[in-house]
């Protein structure tokens, strides 16, 4: 009973962020053809049958897989209008605020904790949720990026406690990641196989674990390809390329990079008048106080702690080289391709504070290891 009011207070806090999340969402996305694709698609659908789909021209971020079928029974239920495209953009929000809500959880083991990165989540600002970075968009990076939450939670399983479910998991997130769209190679399956093969190094795993989670997302990527060169040959979707930027738009990518990501953490553009400024301060220095507090306890991390914050760092790492190296971004709207960014962060953040919060109310044990923690399997 005790819990009560806060539970009603965190249902109250839920609540009142998804109705500022969907009035946010109707005001800063225009309707425009892009954002009708998947119910141009379900009305093709309606109107000529399934052979409709495999006549449409995709883009290189199809999210044949990721979105297409949730989409399809979305617009069954709720019909097509201007209102339900706008709806199932905000919706994909939502979920991935939830994932990120529960993969925290897997880490921390607190729902309380959980709780906070959904509404950190879901209390985006204005600019994060609409244009530029549309994270609200209904065909968008954010719809294939929640394979990427569930995949990192397979990931974390895997490497922990090994449920039969981990690697099943993981493995279906980078087949519908590897056909859906090219960003998810970057932002998710690059950095599981990284972090595999650093595995004994940095988490104690065995070698056979290692070798088995590195062959079987090899196969699974290959697959994945695979049937894409196959969705190619139907002229569904173009074929996949890359291309460098010269040095110079290097250099200007690195400011837009900063200003994508200073948008996406609500730390651009900076605040204009005396009390947001001050409230800008305290922000921040609350996001570098988690940080500085959080290393009081990294001898306690557990190991599942350990794989989540190895994953963010790899991900958001190789996303931000690519987004600098590469020749995609042009301009402000370059800041959707740090979708995972933006969730990785909050995840990082709510995950270091809980270790300051543990640093704070167990000074004694800032440099000495919890009996309890779980233990990786040891190296063979």
């Amino acid at each position: 009973m005790k819990h009560w009011p806060l539970w009603g207070l965190f249902a109250v806090l839920s609540v009142a962020a998804l109705i500022s999340s969907l009035g946010t969402a109707f005001q800063t996305l225009p309707l425009n053809p892009d954002m009708a694709e998947m119910a141009l698609i379900y009305q093709g659908i309606v109107h000529h049958g399934w052979r409709f789909p495999f006549t449409w021209r995709f883009t290189q971020d199809n999210q044949i897989l990721s979105l297409l079928p949730f989409a399809l029974i979305f617009y069954a239920l709720a019909g097509v209008s201007g209102a339900s495209i706008i709806i199932q953009g905000w919706l994909i929000f939502v979920v991935n605020a939830v994932l990120t809500g529960l993969l925290v959880k897997v880490a921390t083991k607190s729902w309380r904790w959980a709780g906070l990165a959904w509404l950190l989540a879901l209390l985006a600002s204005p600019m994060a949720i609409g244009q530029p970075a549309i994270l609200a968009y209904p065909v968008t990076h954010n719809s294939v990026w929640a394979f990427g939450l569930l995949g990192a939670i397979g990931l974390i399983r895997y490497f922990t406690d090994r449920p039969g479910w981990a690697l099943p998991l993981l493995l279906v997130c980078v087949g519908v990641g590897t056909i859906s769209d090219p960003w998810f190679d970057a932002a998710f399956t690059a950095p599981v196989l990284l972090l595999a093969w650093k595995s004994p190094k940095w988490f104690q795993a065995n070698k056979i674990t290692r070798r088995a989670l590195i062959k079987a997302v090899i196969i699974t990527y290959i697959s994945g390809r695979i049937a894409y060169f196959g969705l190619e040959l139907l002229h569904m979707v173009p074929g996949r390329g890359i291309g460098f930027a010269s040095l110079s738009a290097m250099l200007r990518h690195l400011v837009l990079l900063a200003k994508s990501t200073g948008i996406l953490l609500q730390l651009y553009p900076f605040p204009s008048g005396g009390l947001t400024w001050m409230l800008w301060g305290v922000y921040l220095v609350g996001l570098c106080g988690a940080v500085i507090l959080s290393f009081q306890a990294r001898q306690q991390i557990s190991p599942a702690v350990k794989v989540l914050l190895a994953f963010s760092g790899l991900s958001i790492g190789i996303i931000a080289t690519a987004f600098v190296l590469t020749n995609f971004a042009h301009g402000i709207w370059a800041s959707r391709f740090l979708v995972n960014v933006f969730y990785l962060a909050i995840v990082a953040v709510v995950t270091l504070s809980s270790l300051a919060q543990g640093a704070c109310a167990n000074p004694d044990l800032g440099c000495r290891p919890r009996a309890n923690a779980p233990v990786l399997q040891e190296n063979r």
